[in-house]
């Protein structure tokens, strides 16, 4: 007895749903993950102290973890770090010591988000 195209058909397009939102979410994971009040925001440039992957190294894109030093509005020096998703052909712009802008919160200035673009947004 065959399976019917009722059955199989919707199946795989279930299937197939899913694993493109899966992609799509490993893809996105470092993405926007930290939300900043526009009213608390103060921008700075962040010299970065170091940086590390948090996903695997057999993809076009990294999801990196950036520590970063930064002195707020107030001459404050705050040591913190930000997730970014960056383009693997793009990785030696941001290595150790390097320059990077970023938004962080007035309130809790360890709270910040990278204003790298993301390789997605084209």
């Amino acid at each position: 007895m065959a399976i019917s195209y009722y059955v199989t058909y919707p199946l795989l397009v279930v299937f197939f749903g899913m694993f493109v939102f899966f992609i799509y979410n490993i893809i996105m994971a470092g993405r926007g993950a930290v939300k900043i009040d526009p009213a608390d925001a103060g921008q700075a440039q962040g010299e970065i102290i170091n940086i590390r992957s948090s996903s695997g190294e057999n993809s076009a894109f990294i999801n990196a973890i950036i520590q970063v030093r930064f002195i707020t509005a107030d001459h404050k020096i705050v040591n913190t770090e930000g997730k970014a998703v960056i383009d693997v052909v793009k990785v030696p712009e941001y290595q150790k010591g390097a320059k990077v802008p970023l938004i962080y919160s007035r309130k809790e200035p360890k709270k910040i988000k990278l204003k790298i673009p993301s390789p997605l947004d084209k």
